[in-house]
């Protein structure tokens, strides 16, 4: 299986920290968008079934394997997009 390879900003990196204090990892998967397209979606989720953590600069993830076949390096960010406070996901 391909590594994908995480970058966090600070931002993004204090959030998960806070997820995990609850007892919750941000779950990254990948959703369609549109007819062609996809995009990154994260959220808390707790561990399931067959889940592994994977360690990100010291904080750790639930990533669906399909995220590392179609973004080989991922950038995330937690800030506002609109009115919202979310995690922002850029592929590189």
């Amino acid at each position: 299986m391909r590594k994908t390879d995480i970058t966090l900003t600070e931002n993004a990196r204090e959030k998960i920290r806070e997820l995990e204090r609850q007892g919750l990892y941000p779950r990254l998967i990948l959703t369609k968008s549109g007819c062609c397209s996809y995009t990154f979606d994260i959220y808390p989720d707790k561990l399931r079934g067959s889940d592994e953590l994977t360690d990100v600069e010291d904080v750790h993830f639930i990533i669906a394997p399909q995220v590392r076949e179609f973004a080989p390096t991922l950038r995330i960010d937690y800030g506002r997009r609109g009115i919202l406070k979310n995690f922002i996901v850029k592929a590189k």
